[in-house]
């Protein structure tokens, strides 16, 4: 294997390295603390990340094991020094021996394995796993020593199950059982995640009288407001407006408001002339057309969908037109009155309860938008009419679509 120099480079990290906090660490297991370095070396060297000719690496690695042998020395009896030792030799033999490209290194490895130096004899890789099941059968008394086994499988070893068609799946089960045998994985089942989840439990008091008149006067406030919105929709839903039975006292005659009279003007007068000139593109595109009588000038869209169906707001592109309007009368004197008109067909929301009062929001609707053309918007009023004056049939398609319109008022001066 090629080398790349004289080995591991503490005081250089690699870029996926954090470096430590510099808190004082807490070792819960001096036996696992001080194998760190060997283990981390035979880690590296086997992932690729370190890359060491073999008799370096087992420079390297003789030296760690030494300085791991003295270090929990004074720490634990002989017969668990020994123990550990042969798990970090036998890890470091174990990855060493199953290197890519070792070459004929690998002869000369086995005959001077780290198991050989340490332990003057050969002692074979199943040794690893029967002092694991030892372990396991009293993990109280070797907790060190199946953390420090379990660090060993995870840093490399492998032994027989390295060749078995399934023997990673069965080094996963080893390492979950020593996993498992730790006392402080055993007890992280039962530590809470926070001391404070749980509520604390405080005795209920007593709700005092004006408590208990506020509440039931949320409650009776409710059960008003329930049956009040069950009585609307039930009325609502009950059939004809208070209009149309007044108006079917005498079908005959259809009940509407009436207008102030005068004599019908034969001719345009000069405002009405201004005002169609000014709103020549709209007639032409026959939008709006332009009246008059003896006392009011009138601006009447001819379009039948300016809203939504059943709501005061417009439909798209249909704002400009109402800008347009309230430029045109901008110059005319007097106060502005926005009539709202519907055709006969029933509307019944909580939003609107009847034609009145969805033409009426359509009148605002309107005249909110001329008002912001005029200098005086305080000139603008607004009125909801419902279909109440008709000015065509609510007996076919085309006769509604003419009443559903808005006109703008103003005084007609002489």
């Amino acid at each position: 294997m090629p080398s790349t120099g004289g080995g591991l480079a503490p005081s250089r990290l690699a870029e996926d390295d954090v470096p430590l906090p510099a808190t004082p660490r807490v070792v819960r297991n001096i036996m696992l603390a001080e194998a760190e370095p060997v283990l981390a070396l035979v880690a590296s060297v086997r992932s690729g990340r370190v890359r060491l000719a073999m008799p370096e690496f087992h420079r390297q690695a003789s030296q760690a094991i030494a300085r791991f042998d003295q270090a929990i020395a004074p720490h634990y009896s002989e017969e668990m020094r020994q123990r550990a030792k042969y798990a970090v030799c036998a890890t470091t033999d174990d990855v060493a021996q199953n290197l890519p490209a070792i070459g004929t290194d690998g002869a000369e490895w086995a005959r001077r394995s780290m198991v050989v130096q340490f332990f003057q004899e050969n002692i074979g890789g199943d040794r690893f796993w029967q002092l694991v099941d030892d372990m396991l059968r009293v993990p109280n008394d070797n907790y060190a020593l199946i953390e420090l086994y379990h660090a060993c499988l995870a840093a490399g070893f492998e032994g027989r199950f390295r060749v078995m068609p399934d023997g990673r799946r069965r080094l996963h089960e080893i390492m979950a059982r020593l996993q498992g045998a730790l006392p402080h994985v055993r007890s992280q089942s039962a530590t809470e995640l926070s001391p404070r989840w749980r509520g604390e439990t405080a005795p209920v008091g007593k709700l005092g009288f004006w408590s208990l008149i506020a509440l039931a006067s949320a409650i009776a406030a409710g059960l008003l407001l329930l049956v009040f919105i069950v009585l609307r929709l039930m009325l609502m839903s009950s059939g004809d407006t208070p209009g149309q039975r007044l108006g079917a006292l005498r079908p005959e005659a259809r009940l509407t408001l009436s207008r102030p009279g005068g004599a019908i003007a034969t001719a345009d007068s000069a405002q009405a002339s201004k005002l169609k000139r000014f709103l020549e593109p709209e007639i032409r595109e026959g939008l709006v057309v332009v009246e008059e009588d003896a006392q009011t000038v009138r601006v009447r869209t001819t379009v039948g969908q300016l809203f939504r169906s059943g709501s005061d707001v417009l439909e798209p592109g249909r704002e400009p037109l109402f800008h347009r309007i309230g430029r045109a009368i901008e110059d005319e004197k007097g106060d502005v009155l926005v009539e709202g008109h519907a055709d006969s067909d029933r509307v019944a929301s909580l939003a609107f309860p009847d034609n009145m009062a969805l033409s009426q929001a359509r009148a605002e609707t309107v005249g909110d938008i001329v008002r912001t053309e005029l200098s005086e918007t305080g000139r603008v009023t607004t009125k909801g009419l419902g279909d109440t004056v008709p000015i065509a049939s609510n007996d076919d398609a085309a006769g509604k679509s003419q009443n559903r319109r808005v006109e703008i008022v103003v005084p007609r001066r002489y």
